[in-house]
């Protein structure tokens, strides 16, 4: 069959005719497919490649490449692109060459995109139905059946699916608006380039437009998006083609590639200078999280995982800055992670309790009052740190839920403890930003009063300096509600923050706080001490009570009564408590006064 004679004329349109090689133009075309013949008889290349010459299907041309054997055809597919089809001969150079070439295609080339069309002229070999079911291919028929108009169906087929596979793909794999790799795709190569062992040396990063989300609020997303092609542009252009580039999220571009290339000064650089949209010169900066992989066998997404863990340091730290991902970091998110939880499980385990610090009059040592503070204790015995936990409540929103809880308890421990003899008593509950800001703090906070009877001006709210400042036109509109009520409200930690006077002025307030770093302070020839002394002198400006906490020695007490400070509470007097605690420690206070 290797040197049969060509027929002089086509005869029947659907047979198989051959031609010589010379005759099929090989020349460069514009737009086609690229089709594959694997066979070891010649002639089946001649007769396929003539029976579609001339051919356009979905309106390309076809290319033709040809192996004789499964290992040539393995070769050749390690280095060509954009194959769409390949025509695989089952019995070659062994009776299952065809069938191994397959699983090379799918599992060591990757190629899952190519169709593969498998044509037998022996099918005892590999039976049709076992060889559909067991293996990864488009079509399977015998050669005797692939007339000329078969062959064209079977090949239309297998193209309109590869053309289907390549849409699907680049939807799965890339940004439309910046021709972009996108996220999934950059994860992808990450593991490519982890498996190939070529890249010892890679660097990722993630660049993070900074306040992109006001640009689009200020512009239009039009607008937004030719700057997001601005930058992708400029990205591409100045780190080159050794760069990986991708968009990885709405404002985000990931990059990987040699440390070398992919340093945060040179990244940084990029957008010192403006970028022009439409005329329009935008300048924008950008926080950059970098993982230095050095070779470590990190998966994509773990890599990027740890590279965002890098940008949202950097995001806390200074925007326009970088952070550099160590494994510290990656220890810290996970033990953030695990807390988490243990978290959420406390709370459905109602693990969390409530403790009560007092408050003392610092001149007449009279208990006025106390502060409900919330504990965790773990499984093991071991107490989590509020400067924990707190953060991890708010994050996750569960101190809506933990707030609401500590508020209720707070206040019918209070109305239990003036019903034994103590009415003059206040309760301290600490609110936090995210309480606050809830839509339907007000109306809880009142159905509280309402359900536990409580009197509302012994109930003071206590907020942080720094959530008083933060956003001043709507806590102003709150506190002046909340005192509506006959709620007092004290600013805890004064002195840590940046107040503006003329707003402090403003808010409704009836108590100062001073932040016990400045009391531990007082002992000490320190700015400390002036500090506390400023505190106490701006609280009686304003007549306001000033009251100091962590208050640990007699020494502290007498120089904060000294400066004219009202109130105070620590270790001196009493730690936090539990409330069964509470009550015999006030009835043998008042015993012992």
């Amino acid at each position: 069959m290797n040197n049969a004679p060509l027929p002089a004329t086509l005869g029947d349109p659907d047979t198989l005719h051959f031609l010589d090689d010379e005759s099929v133009d090989g020349g460069a075309r514009e737009a086609v497919w690229r089709l594959l013949v694997v066979d070891d008889e010649p002639d089946v290349h001649r007769a396929t490649a003539f029976a579609l010459a001339g051919v356009k299907i979905l309106g390309r041309a076809l290319e033709f490449l040809h192996a004789y054997s499964a290992a040539e055809a393995a070769e050749l597919l390690r280095t060509e692109v954009d194959v769409a089809v390949v025509l695989l001969d089952v019995v070659m150079e062994r009776e299952d060459a065809g069938l191994a070439l397959i699983k090379t295609i799918r599992q060591d080339l990757k190629l899952t995109e190519v169709r593969i069309i498998l044509r037998t002229g022996q099918p005892g070999y590999a039976p049709e139905i076992e060889t559909i079911h067991d293996f990864d291919i488009n079509d399977y028929k015998t050669k005797s059946e692939l007339t000329r108009t078969k062959l064209y169906a079977t090949v239309t087929a297998a193209l309109r699916a590869y053309e289907q596979i390549r849409k699907l793909d680049e939807l799965a794999f890339y940004d439309g608006l910046c021709k972009l790799p996108n996220r999934n795709k950059f994860i992808h190569l990450r593991d490519e380039r982890l498996a190939s062992g070529l890249f010892p040396d890679d660097v990722l990063a993630i660049v993070d437009i900074d306040d992109f989300s006001e640009i689009n609020d200020a512009l239009g997303h039009q607008q937004g998006d030719r700057l997001l092609q601005a930058v992708a542009e400029r990205l591409k252009r100045e780190l080159g083609d050794d760069v990986v580039l991708a968009r990885i999220g709405s404002d985000t571009f990931g990059l990987m590639g040699a440390r070398s290339l992919i340093t945060p000064q040179k990244v940084l650089t990029l957008f010192s200078e403006p970028f022009v949209v439409q005329d329009d010169a935008m300048l924008v900066t950008a926080t950059v999280g970098l993982n230095p992989l050095q070779g470590a066998a990190v998966t994509g997404r773990d890599a990027l995982k740890d590279a965002n863990t890098a940008l949202k340091l950097a995001k806390k730290k200074w925007r326009g800055s970088f952070v550099t991902f160590s494994a510290a970091m990656g220890t810290d998110t996970r033990e953030r992670v695990q807390l988490m939880q243990n978290l959420r499980n406390a709370v459905e385990r109602e693990e969390l309790f409530i403790v009560y610090q007092p408050q003392v009059n610092l001149a007449s040592g009279k208990v006025v009052g106390v502060e409900a503070l919330l504990r965790w204790q773990m499984d093991d015995g071991t107490f989590v740190p509020p400067d924990r936990f707190i953060p991890l409540a708010e994050a996750s929103g569960l101190i809506v839920s933990l707030g609401d809880w500590v508020l209720r308890m707070s206040c019918r421990e209070l109305v239990r403890l003036q019903a034994l003899g103590f009415p003059d008593l206040r309760m301290s509950v600490n609110v936090s930003q995210i309480q606050f800001r809830h839509p339907e703090f007000l109306d809880q906070l009142h159905a509280t009063l309402v359900d536990t009877g409580i009197r509302p001006h012994c109930l003071e709210l206590e907020i942080t300096e720094s959530v008083a400042m933060e956003d001043a036109d709507f806590m102003l509109e709150i506190l002046h509600k909340v005192r509506e009520l006959g709620i007092s409200i004290a600013i805890d930690d004064f002195g840590t923050g940046y107040s503006s006077l003329n707003h402090l002025r403003q808010l409704p307030i009836d108590r100062l706080k001073i932040d016990r770093a400045f009391v531990s302070e007082l002992n000490e020839q320190v700015m400390g001490g002036h500090i506390a002394s400023m505190v106490v002198e701006l609280g009686r400006n304003l007549n306001l009570t000033v009251i100091a906490e962590g208050i640990e020695d007699e020494a502290q007490a007498q120089t904060l009564l000294r400066l004219g400070c009202h109130e105070g509470q620590g270790y001196l007097y009493a730690r936090p408590m539990t409330a069964a605690h509470l009550t015999q420690w006030l009835q043998n206070r008042r015993c012992a006064h």
